[in-house]
C-alpha cells in the first residue's frame, strides 16, 4: 500500500513540474476570471423575470374573521437591471406586510391597485418596471361577529364490494362547523352540506377528506372535514323467528303451527353479537280463504337497512281458526 502511494506522489510531481500542467492552470485562470466579467456584465442588462411575493397582513385583531381569504402570495412580473433583480427577488425572498388596521374600515379591507404597486416597488426599488400582478388590488370583507354553529349533512353515493356492507351512513368526524357572515341571512342557515362522496367496491372502512359546499358570501370553518365509511364484512347468522299474523278479524284467532320457524340472514360482523333478529316473518289473513288447505304462507321482510340476503327455512305453516 505504501510502494503504491509513493508512486502516485511521484507521478502527480512530475505532471505539476511539466509545462502542459502550467499552462493548463493559466487557462482556467483566464476562464474563470472572463466568467466573472461576462456574470457582471450580463447582470447589468435589463431582464423580466416574474417573482412569487408572499403577502402577509398583520396586526388583525383576534376578533375579525375574512368572509374571503386574503392571498397568501401574489406573480408579479418586472423588468429592470439583472443585478437588482438578483438582489431583490434571489438574495432574499420578497414579502409584503400589510398593517390590517391602515386599510380596514366597516366591515371591509381595501388595497388600492396604488397601495400595491407602491409596497411592489419599495421591496424591488423605485426603478423596476411593473409588467404584470396577478393581483391588482384587495377589495375583502369580513366580520367581528362570532358566528354560528351548524351541523353537517353528508352526501354519498357509496357501495361495498361483493362479501361486504356499508354499515349505517357515512358520518362526519365532528358533527358541526361555524360559519360567518356580514349579512343577516346567516340566520336562516341551518345546515351545511358535503360535496357528493362517490366510492364504489368498498372492502374496508376508510375516512376521507372532503369540501364542504360553499355559500356565497359565507364563510366556513373550517371548510373541509373528514368523512368516516364504514364497511364490514358480511356474516351468515341463523335464527329462530317468532311468526306474526296480519290483518285477523276482531273475535278470531289465527293459530299457527309452528309459531316460530328458522330464518337465516347475512349481517355485518359488528353486528353479529346483536340479541335482537333485525328481520321480521309474518302472515296474512288475506290469504286463508286463498289457500285451499290448512297451510299459509310466510313473508319475511327486514328490519335493519344493514341486512342482506334474509332467508325463510321453509315456506309456509299449519293454521287453525279459532273464534274468541
Amino acid at each position: 500500500m505504501g510502494k503504491k502511494l509513493r508512486m502516485i506522489k511521484d507521478k502527480w510531481r512530475r505532471v505539476k513540474a511539466s509545462k502542459g500542467f502550467h499552462s493548463a492552470i493559466v487557462f482556467l485562470a483566464f476562464v474563470a476570471v472572463s466568467t466573472i466579467f461576462w456574470f457582471i456584465l450580463a447582470m447589468n442588462d435589463s431582464v423580466t423575470k416574474t417573482f412569487d411575493v408572499d403577502l402577509k397582513i398583520v396586526n388583525v385583531p383576534d376578533s375579525v374573521t375574512f368572509i374571503t381569504d386574503p392571498p397568501k402570495n401574489i406573480h408579479v412580473t418586472l423588468r429592470d437591471k439583472g443585478t437588482t433583480m438578483f438582489r431583490s427577488g434571489v438574495m432574499r425572498h420578497p414579502q409584503i406586510i400589510i398593517n390590517f388596521r391602515d386599510f380596514a374600515s366597516d366591515t371591509y379591507f381595501r388595497y388600492s391597485k396604488t397601495d400595491l404597486d407602491a409596497a411592489i416597488k419599495a421591496v424591488f426599488g423605485g426603478a423596476a418596471q411593473i409588467g404584470s400582478v396577478s393581483v391588482d388590488s384587495l377589495s375583502l370583507r369580513y366580520t367581528t361577529a362570532k358566528g354560528h354553529r351548524v351541523p353537517i349533512v353528508v352526501r354519498s353515493d357509496v357501495s361495498a364490494a361483493a362479501g361486504y356492507v356499508i354499515d349505517g351512513i357515512p358520518e362526519p368526524v365532528q358533527r358541526s362547523v361555524r360559519i360567518y357572515s356580514v349579512s343577516n341571512s346567516i340566520d336562516t342557515i341551518n345546515r351545511i352540506y358535503t360535496e357528493k362522496i362517490v366510492k364504489r367496491n368498498m372492502s374496508e372502512t376508510t375516512e376521507v377528506e372532503v369540501p364542504l359546499s360553499p355559500i356565497p358570501g359565507v364563510k366556513i370553518v373550517p371548510s373541509k372535514i373528514k368523512i368516516r365509511i364504514e364497511v364490514d364484512p358480511l356474516v351468515k347468522k341463523d335464527a329462530m323467528a317468532t311468526v306474526k299474523a296480519l290483518n285477523v278479524p276482531a273475535g278470531m284467532t289465527l293459530l299457527l303451527f309452528p309459531a316460530v320457524v328458522p330464518v337465516s340472514y347475512y349481517v355485518p360482523m359488528s353486528h353479529f353479537n346483536d340479541h335482537d333478529i333485525p328481520v321480521k316473518v309474518t302472515v296474512n289473513y288475506d290469504d286463508v280463504e286463498r289457500t285451499p288447505v290448512s297451510r299459509i304462507p310466510l313473508s319475511i321482510s327486514t328490519t335493519e337497512s344493514y341486512v342482506a340476503s334474509p332467508h325463510l327455512g321453509q315456506s309456509d305453516v299449519e293454521y287453525t281458526l279459532v273464534k274468541d
